[in-house]
């Protein structure tokens, strides 16, 4: 919505310089002078979003060579512009889709290091990057939404929920990872429209739905699941910890059993997200990635995406490069340097 004077002065500008490029009495140089006097001061009350497809626009027009094809552009601001004075309910307003240069729409993510802003700490041995659940969140849902993390961990999901504008529930197993994210979540301010709910229980136990009964929520708009990749990392001793699972069949029996208690709770329409990646054993490559998709295939939900993701640097092989190269070489195989991040969308 429309906030102030003088987003609204901008506004009505903008859409009187397209109305006059629309105009057939209008030339093409004079309404290119016109729009040239619009400068970055003029749009810095905009979000974000709207001030780069607006920019965009503007720069479309100034390029264009045919008075036909500036008024292409001018439409398409105009569109741009009313929708930036109504309540949208989507998550992407693809009226101002040139805004949205921030989200990634390619299936290859090379996101390269992890991102330190806010609240993100290395501590964990099972974190993943914030730029993930920033692709996410950004891309599935609204500020206000409510995202839940059932492997909550370092709290990288509700770190970045609650910066983004978001409401979010973790549900972590191992108390003394949860005793140190609680303590990591209450240096965190968010808005004062988010906040963030953190869980010391089993997520294959614990009752979604109820949580959001006690709420007063209508349901989740995206879940962002990133498991232990089996027993890499032994993260408890807890027989529900999906890293002390028996093998892959069990990992991925109970990691579908999981998921389908989460999708009651989950609102018709919504994400479900599964970052997960491969694993060796005994000179063999285990396909866990694809093994837990199909595993959450089967329980209806539809594959909307299979993202490969860059590993830079991880705890497990810092400082080693040229012995896992040296080991590589020997063996016959190849250094994971990915993951996958698989998406699905419930109903």
């Amino acid at each position: 919505m429309v906030e102030s004077e003088q987003d609204r002065g901008i506004i009505e500008l903008l859409n009187e310089f397209c109305r006059e490029l629309l105009n057939d009495e209008e030339t093409l140089s004079g309404i290119k002078e016109k729009f040239r006097k619009i400068d970055a001061p003029d749009l810095e009350n905009l979000d974000s979003i709207t001030r780069t497809a607006v920019e965009r626009e503007i720069g479309q027009i100034l390029s264009s060579r045919t008075i036909e094809r500036a008024r292409y552009y001018a439409r398409s601001l105009q569109n741009g512009l009313k929708s930036y004075s109504e309540t949208e309910n989507e998550a992407i307003n693809l009226n101002l889709w040139k805004g949205y240069d921030h989200i990634i729409t390619d299936s290859l993510w090379n996101l390269g290091a992890r991102a330190r802003e806010g609240h993100h700490k290395a501590w964990y041995w099972g974190n993943f990057v914030p730029q993930i659940p920033f692709q996410l969140i950004s891309r599935y849902t609204n500020p206000g939404d409510w995202i839940v993390d059932p492997f909550c961990g370092s709290g990288t999901t509700l770190l970045e929920a609650t910066r983004l504008g978001r409401n979010a529930l973790g549900v972590e197993l191992n108390p003394e990872v949860y005793r140190k994210t609680t303590d990591v979540l209450k240096e965190v301010t968010g808005t004062e429209d988010s906040k963030a709910v953190l869980e010391n229980h089993d997520s294959l136990r614990f009752d979604f739905s109820a949580f959001l009964k006690k709420e007063n929520l209508p349901g989740f708009k995206l879940a962002i699941l990133h498991p232990p990749y089996w027993d890499i990392i032994k993260f408890s001793e807890n027989p529900s910890d999906l890293s002390m699972a028996d093998n892959v069949e069990d990992f991925t029996e109970k990691l579908a059993r999981l998921a389908g208690g989460l999708l009651p709770a989950m609102s018709p329409g919504s994400h479900i997200a599964l970052v997960i990646g491969d694993i060796y054993r005994k000179g063999e490559v285990i396909p866990l990635g694809f093994r837990s998709m199909d595993a959450l295939s089967g329980l209806g939900l539809k594959l909307r995406g299979i993202i490969v993701k860059d590993i830079q640097n991880t705890r497990a092989k810092r400082n080693s490069e040229s012995l896992w190269r040296y080991r590589a070489l020997k063996s016959g195989f190849y250094v994971f340097k990915h993951e996958y991040v698989f998406v699905f969308r419930y109903k």
